[in-house]
Order: structure tokens, then sequence, then C-alpha cells
């Protein structure tokens, strides 16, 4: 008589006969373990969702802020310009009401981080800044370097709302006379 077994009666798990049986206690641990750094994981990545969540709100909620300061430039912009056309024989109190609506819409541009900016005469050209709006010839500077600016610019957070609105040298003239 053999002792040998059939395949219907070897452990499943591989084990040989020789191989004691697992502690019930190690394998309680090992399980408690295995739990405990799955739990912890969890838990870390709730807490990467709700600061992710968080900084997606907060970037769309500037986005949109943006949206609705772009919408006012045009309106601070024509407000500047009629503040410098008013006449020197403008009503003290109606020059000056002007005047104080046009810094308090500047001052409500800077607490929403938006900064005015105007690139400098004979700075280059900058597409990702200024938005060429006409183009002349200048003896005094190349090719490509800004000549005026027509309009400010406003940056909020590194990125420009507004480019600044200039002209730009097309070069020398042609004819040879200072343009």
């Amino acid at each position: 008589m053999t002792t040998e077994r059939t395949e219907e009666e070897r452990p499943l798990n591989g084990a040989d006969e020789t191989q004691a049986p697992e502690d019930p206690a190690a394998k309680a641990e090992r399980e408690r373990d295995e739990m405990k750094a799955a739990a912890q994981r969890a838990q870390a990545d709730l807490v990467n969702y709700k600061r992710r969540a968080e900084e997606e709100r907060w970037a769309l909620a500037r986005s949109a802020s943006h949206v609705v300061i772009g919408k006012l430039l045009p309106i601070v912009d024509d407000l500047r310009r009629a503040v410098d056309a008013l006449p020197p024989e403008a009503p003290d109190e109606w020059a000056g009401g002007a005047r104080l609506i046009l810094q308090n819409a500047l001052a409500l541009l800077e607490s929403e981080g938006v900064t005015p900016f105007e690139p400098a005469t004979g700075d280059a050209f900058d597409p990702a800044r200024q938005e060429a709006v006409a183009s002349r010839p200048s003896a005094e500077h190349p090719a490509g370097a800004v000549l005026e600016t027509v309009g400010p610019g406003y940056i909020a957070a590194d990125r420009v709302l507004r480019a600044a609105q200039v002209v730009v040298s097309g070069g020398p003239p042609a004819d040879g006379n200072g343009g």
C-alpha cells in the first residue's frame, strides 16, 4: 500500500506536506499590516485629491475673474482717455470726480493683482506681450523696435490679460530721411 496522495488530495497552495501551516497570529498580523498600508494609501490619495480639487477650483475662479477684468479694460482705457482730455475750464468737481473714478478703477485692478505695463521706446518687440498696431520707418531705431506705446498692456499672475498696443519700427526710411 502506498501513501502517495492523489492530485485531489494535494494542498492547493503548493506547500508540501512537511511545511507547517502558517501561525494564525502571524497571518492576522500580516493581514492587519496589509490593511493598514492600504488604508494609509487611500488616505494619502484622498488628501492629494482634495488638494488638486482646491487648486483647480482656485484656477477656475482666477480664470473667470481674468475674463471679467479683460472685459473691463477697454472701459478703464476710455476713462483714462476722458481724464487726459479734460479741458482746463472743466469744473473742478466734475474733473475731480472723473479722476476719482479712474483712480478707483485702477485700485480695483491692482487689488485683483492686475498690473499695467508699457514697453519703453527702443525695446525689442515681444509678440507674447505686445500687439503691433502700426509700423513706421525710423532712422533712430532698428526694425522691430518699439517706437511708441499706443495702449498699455495688463498682466496678472504672469499671464498677459491684454497685450500692450505698440507702433513698431520698420527700419530706416527708404528715402534716407529720418522718420
